[in-house]
């Protein structure tokens, strides 16, 4: 592997972006708006007031072009630049102003030119880009921005490179384990995130914002697959998942990925779209569901009846239900995981009889 240093102005960059010829879909980038307003801010802010912006690093996705390339680290700085330059965002009310060092030619008392330097102020707080002065647009657009490019970089050197970039960072563990899964797998993931049951009928239902961004749907797939598995899981803890990920990665075949993807297909098969939301549908049992959309198939159950069951359950669950007893405190030790799939399996085959 290489690494060469180019220098790129913000203006050719959002040109750029615009026209798709920087792209950030890297199977190891986190998911987009990991950024509040307040860190977005900061950054433009950074950039109006000359401090400067970390490096970012990327790979040229045609050989010896460099002015279409593919983001591994510094989607979120690239993509607030892109954002704020397009109003896409306003700056926080509590932005303080930008102050410019400008020199002047005065004539003093003895009719004497000298020059003498004054400061400048201007306001950007709540201001969208098109509201700045006209000489902060163009500094922002004018300012340059470092890019390493990595040249004939193999997988395992970038998986390698994106770990050394974010060793001081706080990555979560959901994140970390998607730079372990590697491009087939994390792609794999990103595939079922995408689908109807993650995307639109679970949208701000099932999990929050919040959740998706950290990853908590990447887990509750790499759980469900754990089942799917037999994997010897000793809980359900994120340590646990990152040494499944490494595992799943070396022994896992194509047909395993089609299986547990038909397994979520099935899921949003006899799912309605669900009209409020519903506290249980969430990462403790979306697996357990997923996971015996296999016991339905073998005892015959329609799918549509699966929905209904589904629902009748979490409609009537109460904290003092049998099932409860298998979640609350310590929710991913292995005894209460497999006391959630046992029960929920005992009901289905009494439906049977």
């Amino acid at each position: 592997m290489q690494t060469i240093e180019k220098r790129y102005t913000i203006r050719t960059i959002n040109k750029s972006i615009g026209n798709g010829d920087i792209v950030f879909n890297h199977p190891m980038q986190r998911k987009p708006e990991q950024w509040d307003t307040e860190q977005k801010s900061l950054l433009v802010d950074s950039i109006l007031a000359s401090f400067a912006v970390p490096q970012m690093y990327a790979m040229p996705m045609i050989e010896g072009d460099f002015e279409t390339f593919s983001v591994l680290d510094g989607k979120q700085r690239l993509t607030t630049i892109y954002e704020y330059a397009n109003d896409g965002f306003q700056l926080s009310k509590d932005m303080s102003p930008i102050n410019r060092k400008k020199s002047k030619i005065v004539t003093d008392e003895n009719g004497q030119r000298r020059k003498e330097s004054v400061i400048e102020e201007y306001e950007i707080a709540g201001k969208y880009f098109s509201e700045l002065d006209e000489y902060l647009q163009e500094k922002l657009k004018d300012t340059e921005v470092s890019v390493i490019m990595l040249i004939d970089a193999t997988d395992e050197e970038i998986e390698e490179q994106f770990f050394r970039l974010n060793n001081g960072t706080a990555l979560t563990k959901d994140q970390k384990t998607r730079v372990i899964l590697g491009d087939e797998l994390a792609l794999f993931i990103d595939r079922i995130e995408d689908s109807e049951l993650f995307s639109e009928k679970s949208k701000k239902t099932y999990f929050t914002s919040s959740q998706r961004k950290h990853g908590e749907i990447q887990t509750t797939i790499l759980q469900t697959l754990m089942l799917v598995m037999d994997y010897p899981f000793k809980d359900f803890n994120n340590d646990t998942i990152m040494k499944f990920a490494k595992w799943f990665r070396e022994n896992h075949k194509s047909s395993d990925l089609e299986y547990c993807e038909e397994l979520f297909s099935k899921l949003n098969e006899a799912l309605p779209k669900p009209e409020k939301v519903n506290k249980l549908m969430k990462k403790i049992n979306i697996p357990m569901f997923a996971y015996h959309v296999q016991t339905v198939d073998e005892i015959g159950m329609p799918l549509e009846k699966y929905g209904e069951w589904i629902q009748n359950f979490l409609n009537s669950y109460t904290p003092e239900c049998e099932y409860a007893s298998y979640c609350g405190q310590g929710t991913t030790k292995k005894a209460k995981v497999m006391g959630r799939l046992e029960y929920i399996e005992k009901q289905l085959r009494e439906l049977e009889i």
